[in-house]
């Protein structure tokens, strides 16, 4: 049985990494050259290197960049498992928020 800090030390953890990718602006206002996601696919990559998961980063123009990791399975007859997840977000005007859209506060 685990208790009460053990449970919650990976929530906190989760929420550290996410706050962490909060703080890379990656706002995309369309076009091939909108965002700047290679900071944030470079930490991306990082975190599953950490976790020994091989990863490559591509990108598909300057700046606009994708994470690939690779966990290999034990039967490679089996088909493969893809998941997926984008790095851009939306264009974020700071006075509409009232704590700054890329600072990555935790607040309650």
């Amino acid at each position: 049985m685990r208790n009460k800090e053990s449970a919650e030390a990976p929530s906190s953890e989760v929420v550290g990494i996410c706050s962490d990718l909060i703080r890379f602006d990656t706002s995309n206002f369309g076009g091939v050259d909108g965002a700047n996601e290679r900071p944030a696919a470079e930490f991306v990559a990082l975190l599953l290197e950490g976790a020994g998961v091989v990863a490559e980063i591509f990108e598909s123009a300057p700046g606009r960049a994708s994470v690939v990791g690779r966990i290999t399975g034990s039967d490679p007859s089996r088909p493969a498992l893809l998941v997926h997840c984008h790095l851009d977000v939306v264009p974020a005007v700071a006075a509409d928020w009232s704590i700054a859209p890329f600072s990555g506060e935790v607040a309650d």
